[in-house]
């Protein structure tokens, strides 16, 4: 009888080691910023955009080196309100280059023109999905 116990014991806890080895882990704070639009700057997550509950938000960078380095930054709200910018400077473009499927950017337009006055990329694991 003592056998069989051990060898029920056993199998139970190899099945339950087994069965937990599968589950994915995740732990930590978690933050999806949604994106808000002001105006004279936007920012949010990726993330936060994509698995918004609405289909009107976006935020992103697009960089290109086709007639001279430059980046344009777009986003949209919840309420469809919209803002984009263009960047010429370096920090601007190391910035775009830094951008991953679940940053949090945040950028600011020059009052009365279309350039970037700053460019922000938090690439944390926080904003991971």
């Amino acid at each position: 009888m003592n056998v069989k116990l051990h060898k029920l014991i056993g199998t139970a806890v190899l099945g339950l080691s087994l069965f937990a080895n599968g589950l994915p882990a995740g732990a930590g704070t978690v933050s999806h910023p949604q994106v808000t639009v002001g105006t004279s700057g936007a920012d949010g997550s990726m993330a936060g955009a994509r698995y918004s509950a609405d289909s009107q938000q976006y935020i992103g960078c697009r960089f290109s080196n086709t007639t001279g380095p430059y980046v344009i930054c777009l986003a949209r709200d919840s309420a469809g309100k919209s803002l984009s910018c263009a960047g010429f400077e370096s920090r601007h473009l190391a910035a775009a280059k830094a951008i991953t499927d679940f940053s949090k950017i945040s950028f600011g337009v020059t009052p009365g023109t279309a350039s970037c006055s700053r460019l922000a990329v938090d690439n944390y694991s926080y904003h991971l999905r």
